[in-house]
Protein backbone atom coordinates (compact mmCIF):
# COMPACT_ATOMS: atom_id res chain seq x y z
CA UNK A 1 0.00 0.00 0.00
CA UNK A 2 0.83 3.43 -0.36
CA UNK A 3 1.58 5.75 2.53
CA UNK A 4 1.98 8.67 0.95
CA UNK A 5 -0.02 11.81 1.83
CA UNK A 6 -1.01 15.15 -0.37
CA UNK A 7 1.77 16.75 1.46
CA UNK A 8 4.04 14.19 0.71
CA UNK A 9 3.76 14.31 -2.77
CA UNK A 10 6.19 15.98 -4.98
CA UNK A 11 6.14 19.31 -6.37
CA UNK A 12 5.32 20.08 -10.17
CA UNK A 13 7.97 22.83 -11.29
CA UNK A 14 6.28 26.48 -12.53
CA UNK A 15 4.64 26.42 -15.88
CA UNK A 16 6.81 28.18 -18.04
CA UNK A 17 4.85 31.05 -19.79
CA UNK A 18 5.71 32.49 -23.23
CA UNK A 19 7.98 35.34 -23.84
CA UNK A 20 6.41 38.93 -23.47
CA UNK A 21 7.47 39.45 -27.27
CA UNK A 22 5.55 36.92 -28.52
CA UNK A 23 2.35 37.46 -26.41
CA UNK A 24 -0.46 38.54 -29.21
CA UNK A 25 -1.26 41.63 -27.27
CA UNK A 26 2.48 42.68 -27.02
CA UNK A 27 2.44 42.23 -31.13
CA UNK A 28 -0.83 44.24 -31.21
CA UNK A 29 0.39 46.76 -28.93
CA UNK A 30 3.67 47.01 -31.24
CA UNK A 31 1.86 47.69 -34.30
CA UNK A 32 -0.73 50.00 -33.01
CA UNK A 33 2.36 51.94 -31.81
CA UNK A 34 4.36 52.42 -35.15
CA UNK A 35 1.05 53.10 -36.91
CA UNK A 36 0.29 55.90 -34.14
CA UNK A 37 4.21 57.19 -34.48
CA UNK A 38 3.82 57.15 -38.35
CA UNK A 39 0.22 59.21 -38.02
CA UNK A 40 2.20 61.94 -35.66
CA UNK A 41 5.50 62.16 -37.91
CA UNK A 42 3.36 62.76 -40.71
CA UNK A 43 1.15 65.36 -39.73
CA UNK A 44 3.55 68.04 -38.30
CA UNK A 45 1.44 70.87 -40.37
CA UNK A 46 -0.01 73.47 -38.44
CA UNK A 47 -4.15 73.66 -37.77
CA UNK A 48 -6.64 75.61 -36.43
CA UNK A 49 -8.48 74.99 -33.16
CA UNK A 50 -12.03 76.55 -31.96
CA UNK A 51 -13.24 75.78 -29.21
CA UNK A 52 -16.38 78.15 -28.25
CA UNK A 53 -14.64 81.51 -28.14
CA UNK A 54 -10.94 80.43 -27.68
CA UNK A 55 -8.93 80.34 -31.11
CA UNK A 56 -5.71 79.13 -31.53
CA UNK A 57 -3.31 76.50 -34.07
CA UNK A 58 -0.98 74.29 -33.08
CA UNK A 59 0.36 71.13 -34.87
CA UNK A 60 -1.92 67.94 -36.02
CA UNK A 61 0.29 65.60 -34.46
CA UNK A 62 0.00 67.72 -30.53
CA UNK A 63 -3.64 67.06 -31.47
CA UNK A 64 -3.23 63.45 -31.92
CA UNK A 65 -1.05 62.98 -29.14
CA UNK A 66 -3.27 64.72 -26.45
CA UNK A 67 -6.32 63.05 -27.66
CA UNK A 68 -4.79 59.70 -27.65
CA UNK A 69 -3.79 60.50 -23.57
CA UNK A 70 -7.37 61.29 -22.59
CA UNK A 71 -8.50 58.17 -24.07
CA UNK A 72 -5.76 56.17 -22.54
CA UNK A 73 -6.15 57.20 -19.40
CA UNK A 74 -10.09 57.43 -19.77
CA UNK A 75 -9.73 53.78 -20.58
CA UNK A 76 -7.80 53.08 -18.12
CA UNK A 77 -10.04 54.72 -15.14
CA UNK A 78 -12.95 52.76 -16.81
CA UNK A 79 -11.46 49.64 -16.95
CA UNK A 80 -13.03 46.39 -15.05
CA UNK A 81 -11.35 44.65 -12.66
CA UNK A 82 -10.11 40.99 -13.45
CA UNK A 83 -12.43 38.26 -12.37
CA UNK A 84 -11.40 35.26 -10.32
CA UNK A 85 -10.73 32.31 -11.73
CA UNK A 86 -11.39 30.38 -8.46
CA UNK A 87 -15.05 29.56 -8.47
CA UNK A 88 -16.74 29.37 -5.19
Amino acid sequence: MNDTTPADAPKLPPKNKKPIYTRPKFIASIIASVIFLILIFQNWDSTTIDVFFWKTSAPAALLYLGFSLIGFVVGWLVKRPKQSSKKD
